[in-house]
């Protein structure tokens, strides 16, 4: 079975993962299309679309039928369909999560002053123009003999 998948994101759905592990428990159990249905108190046309990916997600209800008849847990359907693992994987990394606990552990003072210095940061890092971009000057200045300086003591 070719799983279905989204048109933005090139993979499977979560219909189609489902399906594929519906079809394939079912088959390894030896039971027909209509015995699954039949057990599971659906139509027979239902758990067709479902292992074929068709139409809306299944209910819980759902998925509790199907697990009972095939003798898995609602579980067993959400890992198989990636809906218990996409609820599991963080969306910051570990880097972020420890900042954001440093900065929890700041008082308020130290808070707005860290954010006015990441605003800044942000500002130059999005301010910032690559040197590609740029013209180049008409004749740039002469700096053979003139030695690099971070400041002047001369002022």
């Amino acid at each position: 079975m070719v799983a279905t998948t989204d048109a933005k994101s090139k993979a499977p759905t979560v219909g189609s993962l489902l399906g594929i592990w519906v079809r394939q428990t079912r088959q390894q159990q030896g039971l027909s299309q209509r015995e699954l249905a039949d057990a599971a108190g659906l139509s027979r046309s239902y758990v067709c679309d479902i292992e074929r990916g068709r139409g809306s997600e299944p209910s819980l209800n759902t998925l509790d039928k199907l697990a009972g008849a095939l003798g898995a847990s609602r579980s067993d359907l959400m890992k198989a369909s990636g809906l218990i693992d996409k609820a599991l994987i963080p969306k910051e990394s570990e880097e972020e999560r420890r900042m954001l606990q440093l900065f929890r552990d700041m008082s308020a003072s130290g808070q707005e002053q860290v954010m006015r210095y990441v605003r800044f940061l942000h500002h130059e890092e999005h301010s910032l123009k690559q040197a590609t971009f740029l013209e180049e000057p008409a004749s740039p200045p002469s700096r053979a003999n003139t030695p690099l300086a971070l400041f002047s003591l001369d002022d």
